[in-house]
Parts: C-alpha cells; structure tokens; sequence
C-alpha cells in the first residue's frame, strides 16, 4: 500500500477522529498534514501519522480555501456511498 500523498482524501483510523475524512495538504517530517475545512482548516492542519490514515480517494488539485475541502469530501463520501449501496444490491 503506497503512503498518502498531497491531495489525497484519506479516513482517519485511529485517534479521536476516527472515520473521518481528510484532504492530505502536506508532507512534513514523516507525517501528514491534513484539513477537513470544517474543524482543521488550512490554517491549522492536523498532523496525523501515516500508519494512521488509508487512502480512500486518489489526489486531485490543490485546495484554494477551506469550501474546496469540504466539497471534495462531500463529493467524496457520496461517491463512496454510492459504490457501497452498489456493493450491497442497492443499485
């Protein structure tokens, strides 16, 4: 499994935050940098341990403000409900 790269939406796995979704920003020292635009924005990213985080969506464009991070999670959690209700015979 590769590890995150800047961009990339990823779920938190372990923590306080556990399931939740975050866009990777950065790479630093080893750890992650990551926003959710709602509660870590990009002024204040989160650090969150690789080992921590699995990848959910591959990276797309830079975030330009916090409202592209929440619409890139939304879109991204839609996307993969949609596919789990295909994988449960929903549609």
């Amino acid at each position: 499994m590769r590890t995150p790269a800047p961009y990339d939406v990823v779920v938190s796995l372990a923590g306080h935050d556990r399931g939740k979704l975050f866009q990777v920003i950065a790479a630093q020292d080893g750890r992650l940098l990551v926003c959710d635009g709602r509660n870590r924005k990009l002024e204040d990213p989160k650090l969150k341990s690789p080992k921590h985080v699995r990848i959910v969506a591959a990276g797309g464009s830079a975030p330009a403000t916090d409202k592209d991070i929440r619409q890139t999670l939304a879109q991204t959690a839609q996307e993969a409900a949609a596919k789990e209700g295909k994988l449960l015979g929903e549609g």
